[in-house]
């Protein structure tokens, strides 16, 4: 899957738990290269939930080959300025398959 969704608050919720970003449609390859940050909360076959700051993970995404290419307020929690991007990521053409030598009539 070429997007990916990242939703997430600039705006600290508290003092234990200050951000909150939720990371939809990743490969599993880069969730495993995401592992190093602290993750909690809910998270399912196509979500997961990350407790850093959004530009952290937008940083991650963006080594790992995604770029934005748009972004929203959500307004589903104003008071937190949450915010939606999406990001994509270009994948490599597969290789074609190698045959043996034709045959020559």
């Amino acid at each position: 899957m070429p997007y990916i969704l990242v939703r997430g608050n600039l705006a600290s919720y508290g003092h234990r738990q200050p951000w909150r970003v939720l990371v939809s449609g990743l490969k599993a390859s880069d969730i495993e290269q995401l592992k190093r940050f602290a993750s909690g909360g809910y998270s399912d076959d196509s979500t997961i939930v990350y407790l850093t700051h959004p530009c952290v993970i937008l940083s991650a995404l963006e080594v790992l080959g995604y770029k934005v290419v748009a972004s929203s307020s959500t307004s589903v929690k104003q008071d937190y300025n949450e915010y939606m991007w999406t990001l994509r990521a270009e994948f490599a053409e597969p290789e074609p398959l190698m045959t043996s030598k034709p045959c020559i009539k």
